[in-house]
């Protein structure tokens, strides 16, 4: 937290509740406007969609957060301080799950068969979690 509110005071903005309260609720999994909305006031936040809307247009902007898309569903957010992941999408319930693998390989294979220089990339599975099964 103390790494994001130096970024935004070095670009002239301040760390506000509101935006505390974003950023904690990001800190377990990917989510989309509604649900966090939901779960900021679950907490007793005071705080309109609106509002989420401009605190994550404001932290995709400074890198803070990035936006995900896992197939036809929504958007979903992340926050951008985390180790470097892929999701396991389930078709049936929506659960995600982070996962990290070594894709070394693959972008080796990829750099031999095509010349491409990757910059990043994105990998997700979807499938159905062991709950659903």
């Amino acid at each position: 937290m103390d790494t994001i509110a130096k970024l935004l005071k070095g670009k002239g903005q301040r760390l506000t509740s509101q935006k505390k309260e974003v950023i904690q609720v990001l800190q377990k999994k990917p989510l989309t406007v509604l649900q966090i909305l939901t779960l900021v006031k679950s907490k007793k936040g005071m705080i309109d969609k609106v509002t989420v809307y401009r605190i994550l247009t404001s932290f995709v902007k400074l890198g803070i957060v990035k936006e995900i898309n896992l197939g036809a569903r929504e958007v979903r957010y992340e926050l951008t301080n985390c180790e470097h992941h892929h999701h396991l999408v389930c078709e049936s319930c929506g659960q995600i799950e982070d996962i990290q693998l070594c894709e070394d390989a693959l972008l080796k294979e990829v750099q031999q068969q095509s010349q491409f220089k990757v910059k990043e990339h994105s990998l997700e599975f979807f499938g159905t979690c062991k709950k659903c099964q």
